[in-house]
């Protein structure tokens, strides 16, 4: 549902947590089929990217460790939504927590 914010379900949380990893989604779009486990991300940390895109959520991942930890959680989050881009990232640090949030969205066409 569009605007509703949810927590990711049981079973994953249950994984995120493990690893000392929290994460949140607000669906912004329409509902995408979950893609594939390692399905290919594109990465526009700065900006949007050269394509358009739709929007199907933001959200924010607090890991504890390092900053890579934290981007293969937001490719996994957005294998987990369906989107094949993720771009925009606010970073932030506190208490050995990283911060990284974000915008996850599929490609509107196909890309030249």
């Amino acid at each position: 549902m569009p605007g509703a914010t949810s927590r990711i379900s049981g079973a994953l949380l249950l994984v995120l947590a493990a690893g000392c990893v929290d994460a949140q989604i607000n669906r912004l779009g329409p509902n995408r089929p979950a893609r594939p486990e390692g399905c290919s991300v594109d990465l526009f940390p700065d900006g949007k990217p050269p394509y358009p895109v739709v929007d199907v959520a933001s959200g924010t991942v607090s890991c504890s460790g390092k900053r890579e930890r934290c981007l293969d959680e937001i490719r996994k989050m957005a294998c987990t939504v369906g989107a094949d881009t993720v771009y925009g990232l606010a970073e932030s640090a506190d208490g050995g927590f990283t911060h990284i949030r974000a915008t996850y969205g599929y490609a509107a066409r196909e890309r030249p």
